[in-house]
């Protein structure tokens, strides 16, 4: 027995193998062959699923490759740029003026303040991803107390190294700064206390070890503690031995900042960036008006 189907003209049962209607003379339709689509294969390559670890930092990421690479340069390159022009230009009106304590002071205020500005507008469109926990409690909690982390890892460092080396004094970059607050105190304080770190955290953390981290954790905290503990590093020192002893210093805080963005976000490395900064100048201005 064939199989009945409905003609769609006149609504009465038919062989299905029929190709005219008995009943009402008309032709029936021909059916299209339903195509079988292939399975889609999926490629899961996608770098989130290497581990969960990854995942995590992976999901907070703030900015895209591009802009990672431009923090850090501009930070790392674009500083040395804007100081070699901004002394060629002072140069050609007063040769004396930056070889002063004077100078150095409002071409550090200067350099920071342009970085600060350009940040500002590369950043524009990815604020809400960077600073989402600006205004909330465990930011400045734990930013704070990471801070007065470095503070101590720091001066438990100089009383070791002063144990060590009697000689052990500050190198020519705390030199200067210290140089520059005295002159400077309430510049100082809202420059090197508060934009320095905000401009360092975004060229180094959101940077420089957020690009590598990516790609591997350790090599991240590595040579970013490496770059970072350079930056404060005067290769035109006249005592370079001062210089490597203080070297591990600033690395101590560098990784200790790598491992506060890591895990918190540069929200919390940024208030323990300028929680160390902030009680350093502090202690300068107090020291200086003793």
């Amino acid at each position: 027995m064939n199989e009945k189907k409905k003609c769609p003209y006149c609504g009465l049962l038919i062989d299905s193998d029929m190709e005219k209607c008995p009943y009402c003379g008309n032709f029936m339709p021909k059916e299209e062959p339903i195509k079988q689509e292939k399975p889609k294969i999926i490629i899961n390559d996608n770098p989130k699923n290497k581990n969960k670890d990854f995942l995590k930092f992976y999901e907070r990421r703030d900015v895209s490759n591009k802009k990672e690479i431009a923090f850090f340069l501009i930070n790392l390159i674009g500083l040395q740029a804007f100081a070699f022009f901004i002394q060629l230009f002072t140069n050609a009106l007063n040769p004396f003026f930056m070889i002063s304590t004077y100078g150095s002071g409002i071409l550090n205020f200067s350099l920071y303040l342009i970085l600060f500005g350009i940040f500002a507008v590369i950043s524009l469109d990815d604020y809400k991803t960077l600073f989402s926990k600006f205004f909330k409690g465990r930011t400045y909690l734990y930013g704070i107390s990471y801070g007065f982390l470095v503070i101590v890892l720091n001066a438990l460092y100089s009383m070791i190294v002063s144990t060590l080396y009697p000689g052990y004094t500050s190198n020519q970059n705390e030199n200067s700064i210290e140089s520059i607050v005295a002159i400077f105190p309430a510049l100082s304080l809202l420059v090197f206390g508060f934009i320095g770190p905000i401009c360092e955290e975004m060229g180094y953390r959101v940077g420089l070890f957020s690009l590598i981290r990516k790609k591997n954790r350790i090599l991240a905290y590595v040579l970013t503690s490496i770059v970072f503990g350079f930056i404060h590093f005067n290769f035109t020192s006249s005592n370079m031995a001062i210089e490597f002893i203080n070297l591990p210093s600033y690395m101590i805080s560098g990784i200790l900042f790598c491992y506060i963005y890591d895990k918190e976000g540069v929200e919390t490395s940024m208030v323990a960036h300028i929680t160390n900064n902030v009680f350093a100048i502090m202690m300068t201005i107090i020291s200086t008006n003793l």
